[in-house]
């Protein structure tokens, strides 16, 4: 039996379409805001419920898929299998989110269930190429290369997988509020602009990010964004990023002159 941890976006839905073709025995555990048909809905805070219900069901692997908003400690409500883990989570919590996950890991796989990549039963969400008729320039490249050097610097920090660089000029960076935030600000800046499309969004994982979940993720409303705002193009890195509703959104670039390359 496989759990998927869901939160926010389409990833969990994809994952269950490619669980389903392969004729894989899986549950939902709810972590979003919304309605899932045939999940459970769990809480953060509910640690004791989350391996109650994955022991019951004889669960081995498990998958984070999709975007869960980090809580606020003070206002979660813990089980008392949270509270016996409370004072370590303080701990990692002032140490970033990735931390977090890796503290979730390590009490799932005390209890003999292993955490497994998002994309290992969905590798064709991943890129490894350029996907649409329009190419990067050599201008684009080299602004690739100095947003991926202030992306890795900017890891140590556990911070930051977006950047959009304007031929080696910083417009934004991925802070707190998401991608598509990020473009927006970006917009308002170009509405001083003409009317010529400029500029790349790069969304890289962060240096030494686990591969197994939090993957960068784009699809249809994240190339939108940037068409609307005259950005020319994405930067993903090679196989490490997730790519979702693929074939309408390469529709919907191609149409644009918009370009998504894997580096």
């Amino acid at each position: 039996m496989i759990g998927i941890f869901a939160g926010s976006g389409d990833l969990p839905k994809e994952i269950v379409n490619s669980l389903k073709e392969k004729k894989k025995s899986y549950i939902i555990l709810n972590l979003s805001k919304k309605k899932i048909p045939n999940s459970i809905n769990i809480k953060l805070g509910e640690f004791g419920k989350i391996l109650k219900v994955l022991k019951k069901n004889n669960t081995k692997e498990v998958i984070f898929a999709g975007k869960v908003d980090r809580p606020n400690l003070n206002n979660t409500r813990f089980d008392l299998k949270g509270l016996y883990y409370l004072p370590s989570l303080i701990k990692v919590f002032k140490q970033g989110d990735g931390n977090i996950l890796k503290f979730a890991e390590k009490i799932l796989l005390k209890n003999g269930i292993k955490v497994i990549s998002s994309h290992k039963y969905c590798k064709n969400l991943l890129v490894n190429k350029t996907l649409t008729k329009f190419k990067p320039s050599l201008i684009d490249i080299n602004d690739y290369k100095k947003g991926s050097k202030i992306l890795h610097t900017l890891s140590k920090f556990d911070n930051a997988q977006g950047i959009i660089i304007d031929n080696g000029y910083v417009l934004s960076i991925e802070a707190a509020e998401g991608t598509d935030n990020m473009i927006k600000r970006v917009k308002n800046i170009y509405k001083k602009k003409n009317n010529k499309a400029s500029g790349v969004l790069i969304k890289l994982p962060k240096s030494k990010h686990s591969l197994k979940y939090d993957l960068p993720t784009i699809g249809y409303n994240t190339v939108k964004l940037c068409i609307s705002s005259k950005i020319k193009g994405i930067f993903l890195k090679k196989n490490q990023n997730i790519f979702l509703n693929q074939k309408k959104t390469i529709s919907l670039a191609n149409k644009n002159n918009f370009f998504i390359s894997a580096i």
